[in-house]
């Protein structure tokens, strides 16, 4: 299986590459960054790491992307500091145009994962662009996730692992941690008033701790691990439920916009979008995220229909 990294020179898009390459996912790794002597020297190097497990590592560019069964944009531009992801969506428009376009040339069939902050609009700007099936493309959410379960964990007092819950809605600030998803081993869990707002109040902070330390660098480690489960997910056909920002037509009484939702994940790409019934403190954040994500998506539009 052949599975292509567009900024793959990048924190996340390295990272990615390396776990996928040494999870066993893909036999087949193309590399792509617009620096292409760093993304040559990381071929090189992930090359002889996984030479012994038989995965085939190159550098190329977007012609490169031909046979591709995945695709994983990870390309933005520079960063800098920010205080919220929804800062970079001007700035990384035409890049993703660009490689909606390569994709569509190159490799219509593939499963694309946008990896590009701001996550949500830049999924709706992938399939917008390419034209395609809005169930062949998913912008990549997990992290908020894991940090939820990992919070989740340290306030209850145990493994990580033994925690399962979901965060829905923007990948940024107005996302919607599900308390009642929360489970451990499996059984549901309460949660004093006090405890939510500990929880709620931390979320915010993640950024702005990451952004303070001014390394350049985000969470590249994590998404690896979360990209190459949703990899798998498709390669391996899991039938994963997995949060994820996917093209809404009709879920949740919304169209027109992409958000992060529980899907199931398999070789055809997007095989469900489930639609879970919220608690009723939860679904006025829902409104509030998905009222944001539809009015980004309409940045996306009038970006793309300029560019004309």
């Amino acid at each position: 299986m052949k599975v292509s990294v567009i900024g793959a020179a990048g924190s996340v898009g390295a990272p990615a590459a390396f776990h996928i390459g040494m999870s066993g996912v893909a036999d087949e790794l193309v590399l792509i960054d617009m620096r292409p002597n760093v993304v040559q020297q990381h071929a090189m190097d992930m090359s002889t790491a996984m030479c012994e497990l038989g995965v085939k590592v190159t550098a190329g560019t977007h012609e490169d992307l031909v046979g591709s069964d995945v695709v994983i944009n990870a390309a933005g531009v520079p960063q800098g500091l920010i205080a919220d992801r929804m800062e970079m969506l001007p700035k990384n428009i035409p890049l993703v145009r660009d490689v909606a376009l390569a994709v569509k040339k190159y490799c219509p069939d593939a499963f694309v994962i946008t990896a590009t902050n701001p996550i949500d609009p830049l999924n709706y700007c992938t399939w917008k662009t390419g034209g395609f099936d809005r169930h062949q493309v998913i912008g990549y959410s997990r992290n908020d996730s894991t940090r939820f379960r990992e919070i989740i964990a340290r306030l209850k007092g145990v493994a990580t692992d033994r925690v399962q819950a979901t965060v829905v809605g923007e990948h940024g600030s107005t996302q919607v941690p599900l308390f009642s998803s929360a489970r451990i081993d499996g059984a549901p869990l309460t949660f004093t008033d006090a405890e939510k707002q500990s929880v709620l109040a931390e979320i915010p902070t993640i950024l702005k701790r990451y952004e303070e330390l001014q390394s350049g660098r985000t969470a590249g480690w994590t998404s690896a691990v979360g990209l190459a489960v949703l990899t798998r997910a498709v390669l391996q056909d899991t039938k994963e439920v997995i949060p994820c920002s996917v093209v809404l037509d009709g879920e949740y009484g919304r169209s027109g916009l992409s958000v992060s939702v529980p899907v199931r994940l398999g070789r055809a790409g997007v095989l469900e979008i489930q639609e879970w019934d919220l608690a009723p403190d939860e679904q006025p954040g829902f409104e509030k995220t998905v009222a944001a994500m539809a009015a980004a998506a309409r940045i996306v539009d009038d970006n793309l229909g300029a560019a004309e």
